[in-house]
């Protein structure tokens, strides 16, 4: 598959938004769920889909919170790890992972994964942030051999981005062209 979303689309993964354990119905016609719930939440929703060949995707937090969530829950994907709140120090940024993290990702087949849509839809200072964290993640994940993926990941058709742009995006951002060629690979199977 080409593409993440959230509608059904021909060559892309078709992934339902959960916030709860309530959203779960048992004949659903998606490819997996997108997690945007807490740490305790995620894991009855996990619990709860054992045993379904379901991929499992989570929105990203805070270091820790993506940490634990590495180590500890079977996911597939940890959506922009380097979203949300976070603090800076002088001389780094805080993108939500690290090197011990990327390792952990990389040993369990987890890809972390850039949401195109949220960078589109913020202001110009935190479209800036957010771009320098991804760079930073960029990094990390060419040091350690972390597979790094860029996805539409929208809910309508009108906001989707082609693979050659997320490509380019991946490249312009410090990519290589290895790296930015994988980037759209998603698998389909767990």
């Amino acid at each position: 598959m080409k593409d993440i979303n959230l509608f059904p689309k021909k060559d892309s993964i078709f992934l339902k938004k959960i916030k709860s354990k309530t959203d779960l119905k048992k004949d659903e016609n998606c490819d997996g769920y997108f997690l945007q719930t807490s740490e305790s939440e995620a894991r009855r929703i996990i619990d709860s889909l054992k045993g379904k060949n379901k991929i499992i995707a989570l929105q990203g937090g805070d270091d820790a919170f993506n940490r634990r969530a590495i180590e500890t829950l079977k996911i597939d994907y940890l959506i922009s790890p380097e979203g949300g709140k976070k603090r800076d120090t002088l001389k780094q940024r805080d993108s939500g992972i690290n090197h011990v993290t990327a390792k952990e990702a990389k040993r369990k087949n987890i890809s972390l994964v850039i949401s195109m849509s949220e960078i589109r839809n913020l202001q110009k200072k935190e479209k800036a942030l957010r771009l320098e964290r991804i760079i930073q993640n960029i990094k990390v994940c060419r040091k350690v051999n972390c597979q790094l993926k860029i996805a539409s990941l929208t809910d309508n058709k009108k906001n989707t981005t082609d693979e050659i742009s997320r490509k380019t995006f991946g490249e312009s951002l410090g990519m290589s062209s290895e790296q930015a060629k994988d980037s759209t690979n998603f698998k389909t199977t767990i």
